[in-house]
């Protein structure tokens, strides 16, 4: 039966699946497997696989149950311990409360003085706190495929936030004596004595590999480590966790310990150790392993499946926190961890560095349909590049850090110059790594895979392993492989036999982005890019990483769909919230040409802008009136400028198109005037769609300019809350007299519009049920 344990953790983890997100498919791939048993006539492995699938529904049921607030939003002070934080980002600092009902509530504490900052960091965990403020939900998703902070947070018991006006409206009493929140406390020492200690190159790196913290490190250098398939190795997870056992077990006999009194410090440490490391999925598992086969060992019993006991993990795991079923770093250590196992035979290998080889590109296989499902893109260096950062993570940087660390403690002249020689080679390093991210053409981008096409390639996957781990025989491996193979062929072909098109209206704050994508993908445009306006701060108020809807909306957007290639970009004007994102997209995306609206007198910025455009090879296109082209069944026809008007949103471009035999009017941020010359020179121009110009502000969109157009829908791209009133009310009723139907970004998220060759399909919104935060963008 034991060879059927990886079907149990299968029946569990689709039991959860079904309870918590629904969904038919999941009762079809949890009787998949019981057909498979049932054909093999295994009586006891069929009776534990329905127990399994019993037991993990009513576990998660209850799990779902019992997830309800025990506040009501209404309360203005709240209690508890922070347990988390203090995390500062400019003026912004968050902590994590918890309640006496072990509630959580996520605290955001803004900042009005510099003075203010040594203040919140007292605010250690362990802080019995009380806090005055406003609650509020936490934001959900406001474009598609966006991270669900709502629903993450949620899986933590959290359901609430609380903005805190100033450092007056957090009231602590002294520290709890409770353990677990001590050992917070020294987790939250420890990573700021290494911000305060350690240089700006290695700070980051230290923080994650030795407490599991990633705050300090560069927005850039974890995005290169994500994008190259190395990320894994800044979460404590196997490799540390057995690294520090042998490291300490070593020393520990240095010292004059016995194997087993030596064995048994480890047990005791290793609960501490995970605490300290933030107890995260793959630390948890990795301690969970290293203490399981210790004890098995002291039983003097022969050695066990190691297999069978990372099955029996990942079911215990699952069966007391149901949501580590969604947590990136649970499906990826289990997986990998499964993978390295099946592969036992090919991996006894006497060339250490065929070894070497052999473990990088299993690990990278396997974790290949979580990578693509979350990530949507692979890279194909990350085989290469795994066979030297492994080895010098675990033995340089690794070791170096926990040495360093110790020597802060004890010599500050002595840490000035051990610190050095590491920092350089960290530097060095990082600089090679940031190089190889921009190296794209190895990039697989096949845009986010159906729960069907990853579970077919999980399938494929792990049948590769299964023949691996049981002959060893190349040739077995051929049809998973050409599944594989086949299986990131069809997704990467799925656009171009979609006979849809799309255009979607994201999310990008107070700024516009529009992305249309014609039927079988003969072309995609992308109209502005968004952007945030630069409003003077002080150096202690600018985040770490400001938001950038280029790099944090836009491109997210189009990799999810599979997009690599911008047939053209259009540019409406020299606005930084029309086009502040784009450098963010020429990182990132092809781009074949740029259009951008016909005039001279460029502002400074503009000018900038089109030269680095132009620095980059992109032809700039000129967009005035008269401009025009066909693709498909579509047409695109440009109304205005005409080249004469002053820099600025008059000078917008306006975009007239026939998309789903329906026409569209994209008119940037023009105001009543140019709305008005718009009239006298096409005065049979008509609008089933319309882009609100200006974000629906009061100085465009007139009375005589909607009906003229013969509006049905509008669409306004403005920021929640935003300090401008916009949309403006006067827009509204206009569009409501007119009987055309409004949808905004600030009270629904992104917008998404399918249609066919022939006509419009359907209308869906990121968010229909609101439910943002008030945030400026």
């Amino acid at each position: 039966m034991k060879k059927d344990t990886v079907w149990f953790v299968w029946s569990g983890a689709a039991a959860v699946h079904f309870v918590v997100s629904g969904g038919i498919w999941a009762v079809g791939a949890a009787v998949c497997p019981l057909f498979l048993l049932l054909f093999r006539k295994s009586a006891a492995s069929i009776a534990v696989f329905i127990l399994v699938l019993m037991l993990f529904s009513l576990r998660a049921v209850w799990v779902e149950n019992a997830h309800v607030s025990s506040l009501s939003g209404e309360e203005t002070v709240i209690q508890g311990t922070i347990e988390d934080g203090p995390h500062r980002d400019g003026s912004l600092v968050r902590y994590t409360l918890q309640k006496q009902d072990s509630e959580r509530v996520q605290i955001r504490l803004m900042l009005q003085e510099k003075t203010e900052i040594p203040i919140s960091a007292s605010y250690a965990p362990g802080s019995i706190c009380s806090i005055r403020g406003a609650l509020s939900y936490p934001s959900t998703a406001s474009n598609f495929h966006a991270f669900d902070y709502r629903r993450y947070v949620k899986q933590q018991h959290t359901y609430w936030e609380m903005e805190a006006a100033s450092v007056e409206d957090i009231r602590c009493s002294g520290m709890s004596r409770n353990p677990l929140y001590m050992l917070k406390g020294w987790r939250y020492e420890g990573v700021q004595r290494i911000d305060t200690a350690f240089p700006e190159p290695l700070k980051g790196i230290a923080a994650a590999l030795l407490f599991g913290e990633r705050d300090l490190l560069e927005a850039d250098t974890e995005t290169d480590y994500q994008s190259l398939g190395l990320i894994h190795l800044l979460a404590v997870s196997g490799l540390h966790v057995g690294l520090l056992c042998a490291m300490l077990y070593f020393l520990l006999l240095c010292i004059g310990l016995t194997k087993e009194k030596a064995e048994w410090v480890l047990l005791i440490l290793l609960p501490f150790y995970t605490i300290l490391a933030g107890a995260a999925p793959s630390v948890l598992r990795a301690a969970g392993m290293v203490s399981a086969f210790i004890i098995w060992d002291k039983t003097g019993r022969k050695s066990m499946d190691p297999f069978f006991v990372l099955c029996l993990a990942a079911l215990l795991f699952l069966f007391i926190h149901p949501y580590y079923l969604y947590h990136i770093g649970f499906q990826l250590s289990f997986l990998i961890s499964a993978s390295l196992l099946l592969s036992r035979n090919i991996l006894h290998q006497k060339n250490r560095w065929k070894m070497a080889f052999y473990v990088s590109v299993i690990a990278q296989f396997a974790g290949l349909p979580v990578i693509l499902f979350h990530f949507y893109e692979f890279s194909f260096l990350s085989i290469v590049l795994n066979l030297v950062f492994v080895p010098f993570i675990s033995v340089i940087v690794l070791p170096g850090v926990i040495v360093l660390f110790a020597v802060s403690f004890l010599n500050a002249a002595l840490f000035s110059l051990a610190v050095v020689p590491l920092q350089e080679i960290v530097s060095f390093a990082h600089v090679m790594l940031s190089a190889a991210g921009s190296w794209n053409a190895f990039t697989y981008t096949g845009g986010k895979l159906s729960l069907v096409l990853t579970g077919l390639l999980g399938t494929a996957v792990y049948l590769f392993f299964i023949r691996l781990e049981q002959t060893g025989r190349y040739r077995r491996l051929l049809l998973p492989a050409l599944l594989v193979a086949g299986t990131l062929t069809f997704q990467k072909a799925l656009p171009y036999m979609d006979n849809r098109g799309y255009v979607t209206m994201l999310d990008v704050g107070q700024g516009d982005s529009f992305v249309i994508e014609l039927p079988y993908r003969r072309a995609v445009y992308l109209i502005d890019t968004g952007g945030v306006p630069d409003f003077p701060k002080e150096e202690w108020e600018e985040r770490e990483e400001p938001y950038d809807p280029g790099e944090d909306v836009v491109v997210p957007f189009l990799k999810a769909e599979g997009i690599t290639t911008l047939d053209k970009l259009i540019l409406t004007h020299g606005d930084i919230d029309h086009y502040g994102g784009t450098p963010a997209l020429l990182e990132n995306v092809g781009i074949k040409e740029v259009l951008y609206g016909k005039g001279g007198n460029f502002k400074e910025a503009e000018a900038a802008l089109l030269d680095t455009v132009w620095k980059k090879g992109i032809p700039i296109v000129p967009a005035g009136r008269g401009l025009a082209w066909h693709a498909g069944s579509s047409s695109f026809q440009v109304l205005a400028p005409d080249g004469d008007e002053p820099a600025g949103n008059e000078r917008s471009v306006v975009l007239r198109a026939d998309l789903g035999n329906t026409n569209w009017l994209f008119t940037g941020d023009i105001g009543r005037s140019g709305e008005e010359e718009l009239l006298s020179e096409f005065p049979d121009v008509k609008a089933d769609i319309l882009k609100a110009g200006h974000h629906g502000s009061r100085t465009s969109s007139s009375p005589a300019f909607i009906e003229q157009l013969g509006v049905k829908a509008a669409l306004i791209s403005a920021g929640r809350c935003n300090r401008f009133g916009h949309p403006h009310e006067e827009t509204l009723e206009t569009l409501e007299k007119a009987g055309a139907q409004v949808y905004r970004t600030d009270a629904a998220g992104a917008v998404q519009i399918t249609f066919t060759e022939d006509r419009i399909r359907g209308v869906r919104q990121a968010a229909p049920e609101g439910g943002q935060n008030c945030e400026e963008g």
